[in-house]
């Protein structure tokens, strides 16, 4: 359930700058690209997400030399966010969901599975509304298809490159800053173990505790001082007796 808790928090962290998109596009040179005389707007949660988890993914851009007929197209698109406010807030985004992480996780191993689950999800979302609505839109330019199917693709390849880039700093980030805070942690008290109600309780020894036993006091009878047959317990007189003698032998209880 810890798990699953953190890994929400991550995600929304993770998240966040899509949720503050409108004040982060204030920070960029505009909010749509111009491109064969048409405009691709970037401003907006309705059009907007792909965009962001492509910024999300600023390691990733050096994949566009990949690309063939969409090269331009692409190239439009990976010079309008390859600037220092996207790489800020990358390197910003993974050193929180980290710091976060090692916080709220009670093991290394949770922090990094949380921080890699965060990630990985922006990324899917981007990839989804990449296909959602660019795709649509870059038809709308009259593109060709081949060159907008290429574009879309290698746009694609720059997410998922720039995610296993901050997949791995998150995991190692997030891993060594969880082993730091549990080594900080002060161990926690140890618990004083209870004992039994009834090993509190004061155990007799000697003859009168074996007197006032109802169990014989031990496994194999003892045999009569005088006559030497097996001693019967009494448990109404705690004492061994001796049915031939008829007597309870007092010299028994010196030897056990």
């Amino acid at each position: 359930m810890r798990l699953v808790l953190v890994v929400v928090v991550l995600t929304l962290l993770a998240l966040s700058p899509v949720l503050l998109v409108d004040s982060i596009l204030a920070m960029l040179p505009s909010s749509s690209i111009q491109y064969d005389g048409g405009s691709i707007s970037l401003f907006g949660l309705n059009n907007g997400p792909w965009v962001y988890a492509l910024g999300m993914s600023v390691s990733g851009f050096g994949v566009e030399a990949v690309a063939t007929q969409g090269r331009s197209l692409v190239s439009v698109f990976t010079r309008f966010f390859n600037s220092g406010v996207w790489l800020i807030v990358c390197l910003a985004t993974i050193l929180i969901i980290s710091i976060v992480a090692s916080i709220l996780s009670g093991s290394v191993s949770d922090a990094v599975k949380a921080s890699v689950f965060s990630i990985t999800a922006v990324s899917v979302l981007g990839i989804y509304f990449l296909h959602r609505d660019l795709k649509p839109l870059l038809y709308g330019l009259s593109l060709r298809t081949v060159v907008v199917d290429d574009a879309v693709a290698t746009l694609s390849l720059v997410i998922i490159a720039g995610t296993v880039v901050n997949i791995i700093a998150v995991a190692v980030l997030s891993g060594v800053l969880t082993h730091l805070v549990l080594t900080l942690k002060p161990p926690p008290a140890p618990a004083k173990p209870t004992r039994p109600q009834a090993l509190e309780k004061p155990v007799e020894t000697g003859t009168g505790g074996a007197r006032r036993g109802k169990v014989p006091p031990l496994g194999t009878p003892p045999l009569c001082p005088n006559c030497g047959s097996k001693l019967v317990w009494k448990p109404e007189e705690s004492r061994y007796y001796c049915e031939k003698c008829q007597v309870y032998p007092e010299d028994v209880y010196f030897s056990i």
